[in-house]
């Protein structure tokens, strides 16, 4: 089973390759966020800091709103425009790893499928800027399964167990719906007997 998700996950990218190109580009001199698109600064993955736990967030609320790209490298202005954040380093860079990325959101997706992401490492003006495409979910939406809880403001839980994220038109990660995670596979009949109800209706 995971293998032909694999095997679909390379066909897609390969057909998608050129035209993602071009889009890479787009986004990294169009520097507007939207529902699509989220900008962060140049902070390294570490799997044990706030930041990484809002990548975690953003990731989840993408693959649950079909799909979008996280771009790190990029800097808030006083405008709240974004430009390159020239505080990214080669190591930055090189601590987005897919496969380091992929098992740390392992532990917030248990009992559940793989959520597919592919990392860029995309050259622009000399610079090479990771960007996380998030591809969207494929039966089931994404219940986060574990908490974390900010580190610089206790109480505040950046994730929640039970959240299901998404991302709304104006550019922000939230809880749209919370679940009991001890009855994930209920919450997976819902949502085979919602899409079921409405493939009759179009009969």
């Amino acid at each position: 089973m995971l293998e032909r998700e694999d095997e679909i996950l390379q066909k897609e990218d390969e057909r998608l390759q050129w035209e993602d190109s071009g889009y890479l580009k787009e986004i990294l001199e169009c520097t507007t966020e939207c529902k699509e698109v989220e900008y962060k600064s140049a902070v390294k993955f570490d799997k044990g800091t706030d930041f990484t736990a809002k990548l975690v967030k953003h990731v989840l609320g993408y693959a649950n709103s079909g799909g979008g790209h996280i771009v790190i490298g990029y800097a808030e202005q006083s405008d709240k425009s974004y430009a390159p954040d020239p505080g990214l380093t080669e190591e930055i860079v090189a601590s987005y790893e897919q496969t380091k990325f992929c098992n740390h959101m392992r532990k917030y997706l248990r009992g559940q499928d793989r959520v597919k992401v592919k990392i860029y490492k995309k050259e622009y003006a000399g610079i090479k800027y990771p960007i996380i495409r998030v591809y969207p979910f494929q039966e089931h939406p994404f219940v986060c399964t574990d908490d974390w809880e900010s580190q610089s403001k206790k109480g505040d839980f950046i994730l929640t167990k039970g959240d299901v994220y998404i991302r709304t038109e104006s550019a922000e990660t939230i809880c749209c719906v919370k679940v009991d995670i001890n009855a994930l596979p209920e919450w997976k009949q819902l949502i085979n007997q919602i899409a079921m109800t409405r493939r009759t209706l179009r009969l």
